[in-house]
């Protein structure tokens, strides 16, 4: 009996560090999204996007670097958009888009 809770042990903190180590996103890790615009603030350079399936909010940061077009992204954005894109973590917490296009 000891062997078999020790197996059973041994199974379940292997698939707890596997879940763990899939699902965890850290900073420098592109993640991929898409989204309807809620707000662009152009001087800040800062699009809010909102995902209409989870309903999460976040905001990215645009910048010389997004894809395709860059800071010029944000002249074509207005709110109720659909975008999709992709952005980092930084350390700091920060959402840097990487890539930004309207659906």
């Amino acid at each position: 009996m000891a062997g078999l809770s020790r197996l059973s042990f041994s199974a379940v903190m292997i698939f707890l560090w596997f879940f763990i180590s899939a699902a965890v996103v850290t900073a420098g890790d592109e993640v991929h999204f898409s989204g309807v615009v809620k707000k662009v603030i152009p001087n800040k350079n800062k699009v809010g996007i909102k995902d209409p399936k989870t309903k999460k909010r976040f905001t990215v940061i645009v910048n010389e670097n997004t894809r395709p077009d860059g800071l010029k992204a944000l002249e074509n954005l207005k709110k109720k958009d659909e975008v999709e894109g992709a952005y980092i973590v930084t350390d700091a917490g920060l959402y840097i888009a990487v890539k930004l296009e309207k659906k």
